[in-house]
Parts: structure tokens; C-alpha cells; sequence
């Protein structure tokens, strides 16, 4: 199973109508790809990192994805 992780899912200046699905106190400013793909691969997640796409809602904004595969996975984050 392919889980897709946009940036704007963890980050704490987006609002949950733009896209952000973690609560702030859990979120972080501005995240990168390359710190997403750091944290996927140290809990196991073999991260894919593609740095050409753009999330719909911000279409003019190259912010990339990384896609990870797991046999279960959720994209809600419970801390």
C-alpha cells in the first residue's frame, strides 16, 4: 500500500482547510523533503522522494512528496 506525505500535512502554518491534518502543537514550521524523508526511513518506511510535484491546493508551489510504503498505514498521526 502507497501512502502519499505532502509537506503541508505537518505544517503548522497551514490551517486544517489548506491542508495541515496534525494538530499544531505536534506540527512543524515549514518542513522539508529531505526532513520527512529522514524521519520515513528512521522509523522503516523506505521513503520516496519526488521533489517535482505540487500539492493541488497550492498548485503554483513546487513542494514535493514523498511516498511510502507500508502494509498499514494511516494518514492520521496519533501521538
Amino acid at each position: 500500500m502507497e501512502t502519499i506525505i505532502w509537506p503541508v500535512y505537518i505544517d503548522s502554518s497551514k490551517s486544517r482547510n489548506d491542508g495541515r491534518k496534525i494538530s499544531k502543537n505536534n506540527a512543524v514550521t515549514n518542513p522539508k523533503l529531505t526532513e520527512i524523508a529522514r524521519a520515513a526511513r528512521k522509523l522503516g518506511l523506505n521513503p520516496k522522494t519526488e521533489d517535482d510535484k505540487y500539492y493541488p491546493r497550492f498548485w503554483w508551489d513546487s513542494s514535493g512528496r514523498i511516498i511510502v510504503e507500508r502494509e498499514e498505514i494511516s494518514k492520521k498521526i496519533s501521538f
